[in-house]
This record gives C-alpha cells, sequence and structure tokens, in this order.
C-alpha cells in the first residue's frame, strides 16, 4: 500500500494575504461565506508562543499545523498542540466563547537558530524521533508531522528544499514510525526560482527564495513515483 503524504505550497505573499483575509471574516463575522475555501492554518515560529494563537486554534476546524519556535523548543511547539487540541474559553473579538478542540492540530518543523545566529536543522533521522517520543509522552491525538523544507531546515537556500524532501522520503522508507507520522512537506514555491530585491520579474518572490514552477513539478512528480514504487 502506498503511503499518503500530503504537500503544502507556500508563498510569503500568499501567507500575508490568506492572514489578511482571514482577520477580516472573523472580524465582520462573515467566515461562513469563505469557509470552504481554507483547508488548512499553519501558525508560524513566533505565534505558536502566543496564547491567544493557541486558543484560536482550538476552535479551528480543519487541519491546522504548529511550528516549533525559532529557539527550537520542542516543549513549547508541543504545549501549543495540547492546548490546541483541548477545550478552551476565553474572550475573543469582545465576546467569551468556549471551543471543543481542534484534534487535528499538529507538528510542523522548520528548523531553529542557535545563539550564534546559526541555522539548526530538526528535519533528520534522530530529530523526528525525538518529535515522535514527545507525541507518545503527551498521548496527543492524530500524531502527524509536516516537514518545512525551507526556514532554518535549509538556511534559506531553496535549492536545498528538493535534498530535505528526497532525505525525508529515506528516512520514511527506513523507519515504520517515521513512515506513519511523517507524512507532509511545506515547501515554499513560486513561479521563477529564488528572489529579487526589487519585483522586477513577475512570478519572482520578494521576500524568501522559492523553488520555481518548473523544479517543483519535478519534486511532486519524484514524490509521486518514490512512493509508487
Amino acid at each position: 500500500m502506498v503511503s499518503r503524504l500530503f504537500v503544502i505550497f507556500t508563498t510569503v505573499l500568499s501567507l500575508k494575504l490568506v492572514s489578511q483575509l482571514l482577520m477580516k471574516c472573523f472580524t465582520q463575522k462573515t467566515l461562513p461565506l469563505v469557509d470552504d475555501l481554507v483547508s488548512y492554518i499553519a501558525i508560524g515560529a513566533r505565534s505558536v508562543e502566543d496564547q491567544q494563537h493557541r486558543f484560536v486554534a482550538s476552535g479551528i476546524d480543519v487541519p491546522t499545523g504548529m511550528k516549533n519556535p525559532t529557539s527550537g523548543n520542542l516543549n513549547v511547539m508541543f504545549n501549543g498542540i495540547y492546548a490546541a487540541q483541548n477545550k478552551q474559553n476565553f474572550l475573543f473579538n469582545g465576546e467569551e466563547v468556549e471551543t471543543s478542540g481542534n484534534p487535528l492540530a499538529h507538528v510542523i518543523l522548520r528548523g531553529s537558530t542557535n545563539e550564534y545566529g546559526k541555522n539548526v536543522p530538526n528535519f533528520y533521522y534522530d530529530d523526528v524521533l525525538e518529535t515522535i517520543e514527545h507525541y507518545e509522552k503527551m498521548g496527543l491525538e492524530n500524531p502527524f508531522i509536516v516537514i518545512d523544507t525551507n526556514h532554518d531546515n535549509s538556511g534559506k537556500r531553496y535549492l536545498e528544499q528538493i535534498r530535505i524532501v528526497r532525505q525525508t522520503l529515506i528516512n520514511r522508507d527506513w523507519n515504520e514510525k517515521i513512515n506513519k507520522v511523517a507524512r507532509g512537506f511545506m515547501i515554499e514555491s513560486y513561479l521563477e526560482d529564488g528572489r529579487q530585491d526589487a519585483p522586477d520579474v513577475y512570478g519572482k518572490s520578494i521576500t524568501d527564495p522559492c523553488l520555481g514552477w518548473d523544479k517543483t513539478e519535478e519534486l511532486i512528480r519524484e514524490i509521486h513515483d518514490t512512493l509508487s514504487k
């Protein structure tokens, strides 16, 4: 049986637009109008430490990934997931709300930065197993790990995303626990490779460097072919 993976494609621009749209919808109480368009939400490395984000995540009815903080502290991330998976009562937009918990809140491993400013990847074999151990100790629902292939895992060297995907697929094939739990990639992708300081080239990022469309298509086909063997 082919083990299923899902892949999230992100650009910084699109994430900002989605965030602004969601906030506008929440404040205007018109979320049902766009609810069908929102199938996945990610809580960033800085927001994951914020209690309000954790509470709101507990009331979301779609899978919600929570990134490890920039420090790399897994306990902070797992405390956020625990909060998101459980019922919460809090004030939101001036009203008291009660949530039922989000059992689909899960891990996104994005690497970290140490005290010297050096990026420290956490997509490696032992890192993923350590993350699974945290899941087992805390008894959280639906253990699920998404590997963020950019940010501190790649040091924002966008072509490294291809290597990170390949290495994760090898780790899944080697270890049954990893195969069951590490089931997604977050890939920064846009129309053109790389980045630029000014918007001179259409479809090229002006923020984080991204994989272009052609390389993204090749990578998706490679993932499919690998899992189909």
